[in-house]
């Protein structure tokens, strides 16, 4: 009875190590990432919201939204995101392919990246396809989940 009990203790120091460690880990990351406010957008075609940029020295992330806010399908295109350095020197360039989007249509994005110290970034659209890049594909959701954004 008494190897029971020990062996309980033990599992219970480890099990409150575990989440404890978890609990570090995870707030050590969320600190060590900053907004990123400076970013440009040259995008006519559809509205870009951008709800969240955020980097570290080693990556980083951005979300947000696309609408098409013309009365014409925009379709066969790609957002075209370049991250910059401090200087504006362009470290690399991440796609998000747009295969359809109706008019009045909204779609969320999320896109990752792994570059070092990123300052900040440019969206652009474009055509054309580059063949080495990977492509993230818009987030198909319904309009009604996003009721609340405001659009100009």
């Amino acid at each position: 009875m008494s190897r029971m009990k020990t062996f309980l203790k033990y599992l219970m120091i480890v099990i409150a190590f575990y989440v404890f460690s978890n609990i570090m880990i995870n707030a050590f990351l969320k600190v060590s990432y900053v907004d990123m406010h400076d970013y440009e957008i040259n995008v006519d075609q559809v509205f870009i919201d951008v709800s969240e940029a955020k980097t570290s020295k080693r990556n980083g992330y951005i979300k947000g939204i696309v609408k098409n806010n013309t009365d014409v399908i925009v379709e066969n295109k790609y957002l075209k995101f370049s991250m910059l350095s401090k200087n504006g020197n362009v470290l690399g360039e991440k796609y998000i392919r747009i295969d359809k989007i109706e008019p009045e249509q909204l779609r969320k994005f999320e896109l990752k990246f792994e570059y070092d110290n990123v300052k900040s970034f440019k969206i652009e659209m474009t055509d054309t396809k580059p063949e080495e890049q990977d492509f993230i594909e818009l987030i198909k959701s319904n309009a009604k989940d996003l009721y609340n954004l405001k659009f100009n």
